[in-house]
């Protein structure tokens, strides 16, 4: 009696060995599929925007967009749309916009703040500013996504620098960061989307110009 009965048990490991064997291949195939074919599902989401009804840039106070920009990062598995707002005097405030797409969504991942940061980061090292340490702040702005992260730093100009911010070597420059996702409404036809704006301003008046500005966005 006892031979049937190993035989059974034999034959029940062999088929969970087998299912394990083919949901594994299935996730492999899925992984390599993915790794190969994400770019394409991923688009680019240049239709971000300051809309009409900002005050600022209805009036003229705030122009742009300007250079705006595609960027691939990760072999095309993010993508960036990037645009520019500059104050009308030329010197003083400038907003940056950027729109990442992506498969899966930047909040799913543990460093959504260093991307963020890290971003705003590489955004100062092209306007040649030094920065001190940012702080992250608490402030809620109701005309602002539910959830919107907030960060702040101070900077100066360098020394030789030649960039938007150069004429104003001996004044601070605040930076203050704004960062939100949207949610797709079908998973199935959109990609999950971090949008981070970046304003840059001579004196925190031009700040709450910008801060307006990202209030628009959409």
């Amino acid at each position: 009696m006892e031979e049937p009965e190993l035989r059974i048990g034999g034959w029940v490991q062999e088929k969970k060995r087998g299912k394990i064997r083919r949901v594994f291949s299935f996730l492999l195939i899925v992984i390599i599929g993915l790794l190969i074919g994400g770019p394409i599902l991923v688009d680019y989401n240049d239709a971000i925007d300051v809309q009409d009804n900002s005050l600022y840039k209805s009036t003229g106070s705030w122009n742009g967009p300007f250079d705006q920009e595609n960027i691939k990062e990760f072999n095309g598995h993010l993508k960036i749309s990037k645009k520019t707002y500059e104050s009308s005097d030329g010197y003083s405030g400038k907003l940056i916009i950027l729109s990442l797409s992506s498969l899966i969504s930047l909040d799913l991942l543990n460093n959504k703040q260093n991307i963020i940061v890290n971003k705003a980061i590489a955004e100062m090292d092209k306007e040649e500013l030094k920065y001190e340490n940012g702080k992250i702040l608490t402030e809620i702005n109701e005309k602002l996504p539910a959830g919107t992260e907030i960060y702040q730093w101070e900077a100066t100009p360098n020394e030789n620098a030649n960039g938007f911010f150069s004429e104003n070597k001996d004044g601070k420059i605040f930076v203050k960061t704004f960062s939100w996702t949207n949610k797709c409404t079908n998973a199935a036809l959109c990609n999950p989307e971090t949008v981070i704006c970046i304003a840059f301003g001579t004196n925190l008046n031009i700040i709450n110009q910008a801060t307006e500005l990202i209030e628009n966005v959409g």
